[in-house]
């Protein structure tokens, strides 16, 4: 029987008990699954729920999870999850092994540890630890470990993050070769397009559309497009029958005056009136129940076709120009020594409204090149928007943190200015800490912009941990930003969504175009 995970009548909460997406009905066998939503839609948890063996989850076949957070002080070979057993084959070769150690002994292993380090383009092991790798190659280590653990069913969360050009290919090359099914929670369009289903988790509950990124995009603009439609037809035939209602009233109300008026002139006898107002009542109260029970009908129609349409967020991003021209930044025989790792020397220079992709390997030197740029004079000066937002302390309030970081910002001038990147009247007040990863991008941005707009933003991943939806507002404010950017991304669909006039491309700490 080939493996699979089945889901049934499941609702995805968070930890605080908030439902995220009820009643998740779901099958995963053999297939590519892309598993998408907004921030705190529930796509970690539903992993998490995969992975952890829950009562509602049943199947056959063995499943692994992508591991991405190692402790610095581990040594490779124990994030590998191979330390025990290469040890015991140690101890044979030394001479020194028990009964337990010949019984254990994989001769296999230290073969296939080989191959996965050199698939992954990790350096050999020589009891190097985590702490001594970059970002990128942490993650490396994370797929070497569940390619070597071979399970049927690979669960994996944001595989892409922290990866370079050559590293996320090395993830599209995995999945695509995998010999098990694999369920990917990803904001990566490239990725999602060599899926063969994508599931959006909405508060409404699933929704599964067939084939990859586009067919899933194209469904749900289709979606959207007949939803707001049936909603506009119910608003209108609730407004007509609320017309037709007022209509009958009037009529109503016309006929009991002129009643009111023949009773009043003494033309018609008593007993003929006392009928007629009889019928009169009667009709009134009969008109009356039949609006309630239409008025009631359409309502409810209308309360349906909303109820169909997943409310958007409000993730406007205004930004204001910086009043730069020429150019803002001009650096000649840049170095920086980081380490053993030496940038430069090297030129560079940048124009105001000028939009540049920082592009090259996970170690070739671009973290670097950022914190020397961040020294150097910038005209109208320049700010620093990474992945972390590390520039806003998470203890503290979206209003403090931009008011930490413009001083003669005055209280009002603060709350108008987080409007305009939608965090309005108590949303001001919201604790960094507390907000999404697309909530925290917006903070960061205020903070930065927030006073006068610097002469030069270099955004850092920006994308990493972003929803898509997020991303594409993001996308929307930086193509028409009129101020200098330098941009660390390798979403090659993002980077050509924010209109980059000029790509620099380092390797080993020199540029090379």
């Amino acid at each position: 029987m080939p493996p699979f995970l089945s889901l049934s009548h499941h609702t995805l909460t968070s930890p605080d008990g908030t439902v995220l997406c009820p009643d998740l009905t779901l099958a995963f066998g053999r297939e590519r699954t892309g598993i998408v939503g907004q921030n705190g839609s529930g796509k970690s948890t539903l992993l998490a729920l995969l992975a952890a063996g829950h009562p509602d989850v049943t199947g056959s076949g063995t499943v692994g999870r992508l591991e991405q957070s190692f402790d610095d002080r581990l040594a490779v070979t124990e994030a590998l999850g191979v330390s025990e057993a290469l040890g015991c084959i140690a101890r044979i070769e030394a001479g020194v092994a028990s009964a337990e150690d010949l019984n254990a002994a994989d001769w296999t292993l230290q073969a296939r540890v080989e191959a996965v380090l050199a698939r992954f383009h990790l350096p050999p092991l020589h009891d190097r630890l985590i702490g001594d790798l970059s970002g990128g190659q942490r993650m490396r280590v994370g797929l070497a470990r569940v390619t070597l653990e071979a399970p049927d069913i690979l669960l994996l969360d944001e595989p892409t993050n922290n990866l370079d050009d050559e590293g996320r290919a090395l993830v599209r090359d995995m999945i695509a070769s995998w010999a098990g099914g694999v369920v990917v929670a990803s904001h990566d369009r490239d990725l999602l397009e060599r899926m063969d289903r994508i599931v959006e988790l909405t508060p409404k509950g699933a929704l599964v559309t067939g084939g990859g990124w586009s067919a899933y995009a194209d469904a749900r603009a289709a979606r959207l497009a007949r939803d707001q439609a049936a909603l506009a037809v119910a608003e209108r035939d609730v407004a007509r029958t609320r017309r037709e209602m007022a209509e009958r009233a009037a009529r109503a109300q016309r006929r009991a005056r002129q009643g009111r008026a023949l009773r009043a002139s003494g033309s018609h006898g008593k007993m003929l009136m006392d009928k007629a107002r009889e019928r009169s009542q009667g009709t009134q109260a009969r008109d009356a129940r039949l609006d309630a029970r239409l008025a009631e009908v359409v309502e409810q129609a209308q309360a349906r076709a909303a109820d169909r349409i997943v409310p958007a967020r409000d993730l406007r991003i205004g930004m204001d120009v910086p009043d730069t021209h020429g150019v803002v930044l001009d650096a000649r025989r840049l170095t920086e020594t980081r380490g053993d790792f030496r940038l430069g020397p090297l030129d560079l220079s940048i124009r105001a409204g000028e939009h540049v992709a920082l592009s090259g390997p996970n170690g070739s030197g671009k973290s670097t090149l950022i914190t020397a740029l961040m020294r150097l004079p910038v005209k109208g000066g320049a700010a620093l928007l990474d992945q972390n937002m590390s520039l806003i302390r998470p203890e503290i309030s979206i209003l403090d943190a931009l008011r930490n970081a413009h001083h003669g910002l005055s209280i009002n001038d603060a709350y108008a200015t987080l409007a305009r990147f939608a965090f309005r009247n108590a949303d001001a007040e919201r604790v960094v800490g507390t907000l999404s990863g697309g909530e925290r991008l917006r903070a960061g941005l205020a903070v930065v912009l927030g006073g006068s707009p610097p002469g030069l933003l270099i955004l850092d991943e920006p994308t990493n941990h972003l929803d898509v939806e997020a991303v594409e507002t993001l996308e929307m404010a930086l193509a028409d930003y009129a101020g200098a950017l330098m941009v660390v991304s390798h979403d090659a669909a993002f980077l050509d969504a924010i209109r980059i006039d000029r790509v620099i491309r380092l390797a080993a700490g020199e540029i090379t175009d």
